[in-house]
């Protein structure tokens, strides 16, 4: 089942405000049974927030973006924590995907605050950048149930698995839950798991698998063997929608 990432959020104007009103991220364990994570409260001190964030650059400013980004993100994560940072090579062209780490949504609110405050970051970073995207969009996530964010001790590619399930979450998600096991169970030193999470904010029923493979062919052969699970580990009945991106990671990204 070949899968993507959906779409989530306004088209972004060349304005300073919608940016503020759009940027960062989130990681940590999961320790909420899988039937309340919908429900779930940022206010709960032991689970994280992680924020995946999708922008859509002008094919002629990538370029410019990208080399500004190595330059000048140490300003941006002076703020808070960035797990990872990719440009899309396939299933979305001249994007660029990060996931932050907050300890909660009002952790969150207070990042972008100071950002908004922080002269170096907008004179140096944004006013430069402001007129470079097509669009932006964003979702909070929750890692799944008894779950981390693993950290590969070699460098690789990934690939971002987004899933949309249907039906009510008491349907699917012990078969979610046992999918995910059987994903961890077929690494075999090659491909990893690197996160399992579920929106809580943005997408309903939206899952994203982060993996890292040495190189793009692991791709095919990652989802050969995960079309070949057996029926108790299938979640394909519950699968309404979904997409698969390539993704090679950025220099400032700290999962390389």
């Amino acid at each position: 089942m070949m899968l993507c990432v959906r779409h989530f959020g306004k088209t972004f104007a060349n304005s300073r405000t919608q940016w503020n009103a759009l940027t960062s991220a989130t990681s940590a364990k999961a320790i909420l049974p899988l039937s309340r994570l919908a429900h779930s409260s940022s206010d709960d001190p032991k689970q994280k927030i992680h924020e995946l964030r999708i922008y859509s650059i002008n094919p002629q400013n990538i370029r410019d973006f990208l080399t500004l980004t190595s330059e000048e993100f140490h300003l941006r994560t002076s703020h808070s924590k960035l797990v990872g940072y990719w440009t899309s090579e396939i299933g979305g062209l001249n994007q660029v995907v990060h996931i932050w780490e907050y300890d909660s949504l009002s952790h969150r609110a207070q990042v972008r605050a100071n950002l908004a405050n922080d002269p170096e970051w907008n004179s140096r970073y944004l006013g430069r950048v402001i007129g470079m995207f097509r669009e932006m969009t964003n979702s909070a996530m929750v890692l799944l149930p008894e779950t981390g964010i693993a950290e590969p001790a070699e460098k690789g590619v990934y690939e971002l698995q987004t899933l949309t399930l249907q039906g009510s979450p008491a349907i699917w998600s012990q078969s979610l839950v046992s999918y995910v096991k059987a994903c961890k169970g077929i690494e075999n030193g090659r491909s990893m798991l690197v996160g399992a999470w579920q929106s809580v904010l943005g997408p309903k029923r939206t899952t994203a698998l982060l993996w890292q493979h040495p190189g793009p062919d692991s791709c095919v052969t990652l989802q050969r063997r995960l079309n070949e699970l057996d029926e108790s580990h299938a979640l394909a009945p519950y699968v309404a929608d979904g997409h698969n991106r390539l993704l090679l990671p950025h220099p400032v990204s700290p999962l390389q």
